[in-house]
Formats: structure tokens, sequence, C-alpha cells
């Protein structure tokens, strides 16, 4: 009997390990997809554009950081850079705090009209982007915050509160109704409570909400080019974008603009990626 009950536990080991083969491979080949064009620009960024142009897909046969000299000392991208990180950080920060108290009220609060509320988030999130350029343009022209980090920095708040609100409303509700109602008992306040239960206890949904924030910030380019039309003041995003199309056969050049965009991205998923599955996961189960 011991010995069939182990055929049986071997064959279905053996079953398991067939069916996971054609998932492995499948995942290898979509990993490859996004690990090849990310070696390519690294490798091309550290190349002079006459070594790239006699073989573009090969190895480099000089190593160069000429281009990010370049790229530092002659079109201002590490003003760039810091402009890019001061408005991101300044919007996140912003959001997560007004997305927090508005989460915490809609997941943990007799609201009135909550479901409706919600409802409104939830259409304004599917409005398109490009509708808004010029309502926002006229309203901020009117207001004298066009050209101004003020202007913009209103303006990704403003479009990406729906979504942090909506997102955080279902992180928080996830968060047991005894541990609140037992602090209030021992007279903690509203702001008490955020800070020492809702902060800790909704940190996987902060991280993942304050991760994606920065990377649509980051990212985006649309409004940075309108809203900041003055050179010396541009984002990374809109100066990395004029840059290529000036250089359009200097792709060593253009290279090195992308992987410096795409560092900061890379590295905070490095480091908050279980944060953002486990937030993804608390989102998806509510």
């Amino acid at each position: 009997m011991a010995t069939t009950e182990d055929d049986v536990v071997i064959s279905k080991r053996i079953s398991s390990g067939r069916t996971q083969w054609p998932i492995f491979i499948a995942l290898l080949l979509v990993a490859a997809t996004i690990v090849y064009p990310l070696y390519f620009v690294i490798i091309t960024s550290f190349r002079p554009n006459s070594d790239y142009l006699q073989d573009p897909f090969g190895l480099p046969g000089v190593w160069t950081f000429e281009n990010y000299l370049n790229l530092a000392n002659t079109y201002g991208i590490g003003q760039a850079f810091l402009n890019s990180l001061f408005v991101g950080t300044v919007s996140v920060s912003v959001i997560l705090v007004l997305a927090s108290l508005a989460g915490y009220a809609l997941a943990k609060l007799p609201v009135p009209g909550q479901k409706y509320i919600t409802a409104t988030f939830v259409s304004v999130m599917l409005l398109p982007g490009p509708v808004l350029i010029i309502p926002i343009y006229l309203m901020l022209a009117r207001l004298d915050l066009v050209g101004t980090y003020t202007g913009l920095i209103l303006v990704y708040v403003a479009t990406g509160l729906p979504f942090a609100t909506f997102f955080l409303t279902l992180s928080f509700r996830g968060i047991p109704d005894e541990v609140i109602e037992a602090a209030r008992i021992d007279g903690a306040g509203f702001f008490r409570i955020m800070w020492s239960i809702v902060r800790p206890m909704g940190s996987s949904g902060l991280a993942t909400l304050a991760v994606l924030q920065f990377l649509g910030a980051w990212n985006e380019l649309i409004f940075a080019v309108i809203l900041i039309p003055e050179e010396s003041m541009r984002l990374l995003t809109p100066q990395l974008a004029s840059i290529g199309e000036r250089f359009l056969t200097d792709q060593p050049l253009v290279s090195a603009g992308l992987f410096i965009t795409a560092s900061v991205p890379l590295i905070l998923l490095a480091f908050a990626s279980k944060y953002i599955m486990q937030g993804l996961q608390v989102g998806v189960s509510r």
C-alpha cells in the first residue's frame, strides 16, 4: 500500500513538472523581450557613434563615458534630472497625504454618499488626458501659473488623486475594524489612528501607490512640455525628447539619455517590488 501511494505521489510530481515547463519557457521568452532592449540601450550608451555605426548589434570596440559627459555638460541633463526629481517627489508626497485621508474616510467612516463619491472617482479616471489639456492650460494661465513648477505639481496632484483615493480606499478596507475600534476606546483620535495604525498596516498599499504615482510623474511628457516652456526649467523627459529629435543619427547619445531616464524607475521597482506585489494583491482581493 505504501508503494502504491509513493507511485501516485511520484506520478503527480512528474505530471506537475511537465505542465510547469511550458509556463517556464514562456516566462523566459517574455523576460528576454524585456531584458534585451535594456541590455541594448546600456551597451550602446557606452559606445562612440563611429563604433556603433560599424556594428550596431555587436559588442563595443571602444568603451567610453563621453555620451554621459556630453549630456551633463552640454545639454543640461543633470539639472533636468533634479527638476524631475523635485516635481515628482513633491507631487507624490501631496497625493499620498490627501489620498490617505480621503481613502481612510471612505473605507472606515460613515461618509454620506460614499458609493457615489467612489463612482465619481472611477468616472474621472476614465476621462482621456488630452481632453483636459486646453481647459487646464487656460485655467493655469489665468492664475499666472504657466511656466512654474507649482502649476505642474497641481496638475499632477489633480490628475493622480482620483486613482490614488480609489486605490487606497480598497487597500484600507483590509484593515480590521476591531483594531481601529480598540484604538478609539484607548483614546486615539483621527490623526493618531492614521499615523499609528493605518500607516503601518497599509504600508504595502502606500508603497505601491507611491511607486506608481512617481513613475507616472517621472515619465509624463505632454503637460511637462506645455506648462514648462522655458528650456532651463525643463524636466528630464521633455529635455531628452528634444535631444532625440535633434540627434536621431547619434544613437549612443540617445541611448545614454534613455538609460538615465530608466535608471530611477528601475531602482524604485527593484527595492519596492515586494510591496508592489502585496499592494496589488490587496487591491485585487477587495
